[in-house]
Protein backbone atom coordinates (compact mmCIF):
# COMPACT_ATOMS: atom_id res chain seq x y z
CA UNK A 1 0.00 0.00 0.00
CA UNK A 2 1.46 3.50 -0.59
CA UNK A 3 1.37 6.24 1.10
CA UNK A 4 -0.99 9.39 -0.15
CA UNK A 5 1.09 12.67 1.34
CA UNK A 6 4.81 13.10 0.87
CA UNK A 7 5.88 13.77 4.51
CA UNK A 8 8.98 15.67 3.53
CA UNK A 9 6.17 18.48 2.66
CA UNK A 10 4.87 18.25 5.68
CA UNK A 11 8.23 18.67 7.52
CA UNK A 12 9.06 21.64 5.25
CA UNK A 13 5.37 23.13 6.02
CA UNK A 14 5.70 22.61 10.05
CA UNK A 15 9.55 23.92 9.46
CA UNK A 16 8.47 27.33 8.30
CA UNK A 17 5.89 27.63 10.16
CA UNK A 18 8.03 26.88 13.43
CA UNK A 19 10.52 29.39 11.54
CA UNK A 20 8.20 32.11 11.73
CA UNK A 21 6.62 31.77 15.53
CA UNK A 22 10.47 32.03 16.35
CA UNK A 23 10.48 34.99 14.16
CA UNK A 24 7.51 36.69 15.61
CA UNK A 25 8.41 35.74 19.47
CA UNK A 26 12.17 37.94 18.74
CA UNK A 27 10.35 41.06 16.86
CA UNK A 28 7.35 40.57 19.81
CA UNK A 29 9.97 40.72 22.47
CA UNK A 30 12.06 43.69 20.67
CA UNK A 31 8.91 45.41 19.71
CA UNK A 32 7.92 45.05 23.61
CA UNK A 33 10.77 46.58 25.06
CA UNK A 34 11.02 49.75 23.27
CA UNK A 35 9.10 52.50 24.41
CA UNK A 36 7.42 53.97 21.47
CA UNK A 37 6.34 50.31 19.69
CA UNK A 38 3.29 49.02 20.03
CA UNK A 39 3.71 44.81 19.77
CA UNK A 40 0.29 44.18 18.68
CA UNK A 41 0.89 45.87 15.56
CA UNK A 42 2.82 43.02 14.44
CA UNK A 43 -0.26 40.65 14.40
CA UNK A 44 -1.55 41.04 10.95
CA UNK A 45 1.67 40.94 9.40
CA UNK A 46 2.99 37.66 10.97
CA UNK A 47 -0.66 36.39 10.59
CA UNK A 48 -0.91 37.09 7.02
CA UNK A 49 2.54 35.22 6.48
CA UNK A 50 1.86 32.01 8.27
CA UNK A 51 -1.45 32.22 6.11
CA UNK A 52 0.70 32.52 2.54
CA UNK A 53 3.08 29.82 3.85
CA UNK A 54 0.04 26.89 5.17
CA UNK A 55 -1.91 27.91 1.92
CA UNK A 56 1.39 27.99 -0.44
CA UNK A 57 2.95 24.48 1.77
CA UNK A 58 -0.85 22.82 1.16
CA UNK A 59 -0.95 23.73 -2.40
CA UNK A 60 2.43 22.04 -2.92
CA UNK A 61 1.91 18.84 -0.91
CA UNK A 62 -1.62 18.47 -2.71
CA UNK A 63 -0.24 18.96 -6.56
CA UNK A 64 2.30 17.03 -5.65
CA UNK A 65 0.41 14.08 -4.78
CA UNK A 66 -1.60 14.24 -8.42
CA UNK A 67 1.64 14.29 -10.21
CA UNK A 68 2.88 10.90 -8.75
Amino acid sequence: MTRSSTPEGSTLLIAALLLLVLGFAGSWIVAYVAPDRNPRALVPRLAGAAGIIVVFGLGLILFGERRS
